[in-house]
């Protein structure tokens, strides 16, 4: 097997490109992808990229839900203490619509792009 797992990190397959501190999603075939703002409950958020992936199919390492502070990109203005859901491009958004996932609270506050530190809820 080639994914290697410890207490708050696990590797995936890639399953396209992306930048790293994304919400990450698992697919039907096991592979990791940036997460969506409609990610239902068939398609739960496991944690967040780690590092850059250049090309579909490498492994990647992902902070999983539940291991501690994990870093993620901010969709929009929050401020510290905010609750986070999924948003577009696998940012996180304070926007709680039906079905959302809720991801985890704000440790500081930012505008849209910004990466901050965020405590992941556990599934």
């Amino acid at each position: 097997m080639s994914t290697t797992i410890n207490n708050t990190q696990r590797t995936f397959t890639a399953s396209g490109t992306f930048a790293p501190y994304l919400t990450m999603k698992i697919e039907t075939d096991s592979k990791v992808s940036a997460g969506g703002a409609a990610v239902l409950s068939a398609q739960k958020i496991v944690g967040f990229s780690t590092r850059e992936v250049l090309a579909n199919g490498d492994p990647t390492p992902v902070a999983l839900q539940g291991g501690g502070t994990v870093y993620a990109t901010l969709a929009a203005t929050t401020t510290a203490g905010q609750l986070l859901y999924p948003a577009a491009s696998g940012k996180v958004g304070v926007t709680a619509t039906s079905n959302y996932q809720l991801l985890g609270v704000a440790l500081q506050g930012g505008v849209a792009n910004d990466v901050i530190e965020i405590l992941p809820f556990a599934l």
